[in-house]
């Protein structure tokens, strides 16, 4: 395991490969920060924004896109400018982004929540490169995991509030909440954010469950990655041939004792799969936004 970021962050979240960079995003979603590591030059740049930021990805030209509290942007990675996109729960203050991805098409669906974790007031949107939003789903507590296997016409949504990841309909899209899960996590764990392998497996980060777990595509736990933190918040494969997985963390309600005792909390670490577990598994780069 390999320490890539280098600093503790408060809530590291969304981390993104860029393939075409052979680079990775990911944001401190309090401390509104995007954070990149150029892996072969092992260089760092990170812009700080003026509200929180819950995602980044890279788009069609050299800017950015970035889910802040409250809107969708453009980040210019040279000036740090913003350019609004579209808005995001004016008619809910209290909720903020969460975890988003961009579909095979490079559509973004981007998920908000209620930023004390209290109500279920958040919601799923689906957002075109024009800033067009569609409503696709209400009452959701903390969105998480957004995943698809278009082989299987499959798109994988979760709710860490509930603990359940469910599998909807793609591209047709109904809400199956009603139904059962896909998987369930145990009281006291959090269904993170989740990442897809070329084998069509989910590997999901378990919040306050020291793990990644790797469920087959008929929800079978294949492989658990016991990690050296508390709280991990999400995964994407990347790296060179696709076999490395980047797993971002969070320190945020850690005590003092347990960040001394695991040092790596809120912090982003490599996992080589092949050599750590012996496994021949990759996964596709991060999905782009369609937008310039």
């Amino acid at each position: 395991m390999k320490q890539i970021s280098t600093q503790r962050h408060q809530l590291a979240e969304g981390p993104f490969w860029s393939q075409s960079e052979q680079a990775l995003y990911w944001v401190d979603i309090p401390a509104c920060q995007v954070w990149r590591w150029h892996q072969e030059s092992n260089e760092y740049q990170h812009w700080t924004l003026p509200k929180k930021v819950s995602a980044v990805f890279t788009t069609q030209s050299d800017r950015l896109l970035v889910a802040l509290a409250d809107s969708v942007a453009y980040l210019d990675k040279a000036t740090g400018e913003l350019e609004h996109l579209c808005d995001l729960d004016t008619d809910i203050p209290g909720n903020r982004s969460n975890d988003a991805k961009c579909d095979p098409n490079g559509v973004l669906w981007l998920g908000t929540m209620d930023d004390a974790e209290e109500s279920a007031s958040g919601r799923l949107w689906k957002i075109t490169p024009e800033g067009k939003k569609t409503l696709m789903l209400e009452g959701v507590g903390i969105s998480n995991t957004l995943a698809w296997d278009e082989s299987r016409g499959r798109f994988y949504f979760g709710d860490s509030m509930t603990r359940k990841v469910h599998v909807f309909p793609y591209p047709e899209f109904c809400d199956v909440r009603s139904q059962n899960p896909f998987f369930e996590v145990k009281e006291g764990i959090g269904a993170d954010g989740s990442c897809i392998d070329a084998e069509a497996c989910i590997w999901n980060a378990n919040w306050d469950g020291s793990r990644i777990v790797r469920y087959s595509p008929e929800g079978e736990v294949l492989q658990t990655i016991e990690l050296p933190f508390s709280k991990p918040t999400s995964c994407v494969f990347g790296g060179a041939d696709g076999n490395t997985l980047f797993i971002t963390s969070a320190s945020v309600a850690t005590s003092e004792s347990e960040l001394a005792e695991k040092p790596l909390s809120g912090h982003v670490v490599a996992i080589d799969l092949k050599v750590a577990l012996g496994l021949d598994v990759t996964g596709e780069p991060s999905q782009p936004f369609a937008g310039f």
